[in-house]
C-alpha cells in the first residue's frame, strides 16, 4: 500500500509540473549567427546555422544577445527568427490570449487597404517584442 501511495504522489508531481518552455530561434539569414541566451542566471552560447533553428531554455523569460551587441527580452514558447541581423517575433503564447484584431487591421488576404496594418516589425530591444 505504501508503494501505491508513493507512486501516486510521484505521478501527481509529474502532472503538476508543466513542461519547460523553450525559445525557438530560426536563422533566415544566409550567414550563421552566434547568440548568447541568458536565463535563470546562466548563459549559453548557441550557433544558429543558416536556414536552421535551435531551441533554448527560457521558461521564466530570458535575454538573447546577438553578436552585434543587441539584446532582446523574450519568453518561453516564443518563436523568433533572425533576419538581416535583427530578431523578429514569429509567434508568442501571449498573442494567443490577445487574439482580438486591432481596429483597422486587415483580415488575411484582404488587400483593400494595404496601409491599414503592417507586419515584419523587429522586436524592440530589452522590452516586450511585437508580433510579426
Amino acid at each position: 500500500m505504501r508503494f501505491v501511495s508513493t507512486a501516486a504522489l510521484g505521478a501527481l508531481v509529474l502532472l503538476c509540473t508543466g513542461p519547460a518552455q523553450a525559445l525557438t530561434i530560426s536563422n533566415i539569414d544566409p550567414d550563421p549567427h552566434t547568440i548568447t541566451v541568458t536565463a535563470a542566471g546562466s548563459s549559453q552560447e548557441l550557433k544558429v546555422e543558416p536556414q536552421k533553428e535551435v531551441e533554448a531554455p527560457c521558461s521564466e523569460g530570458c535575454k538573447v544577445k546577438l553578436e552585434n551587441g543587441e539584446e532582446y527580452e523574450l519568453e518561453g514558447g516564443d518563436a523568433v527568427s533572425i533576419e538581416d541581423g535583427v530578431i523578429f517575433i514569429d509567434h508568442s503564447p501571449d498573442s494567443d490570449a490577445d487574439a482580438a484584431p486591432e481596429e483597422g487591421a486587415r483580415a488575411p488576404g484582404d488587400n483593400a487597404n494595404p496601409d491599414a496594418a503592417t507586419s515584419g516589425t523587429p522586436a524592440p530591444q530589452a522590452s516586450a517584442p511585437p508580433q510579426r
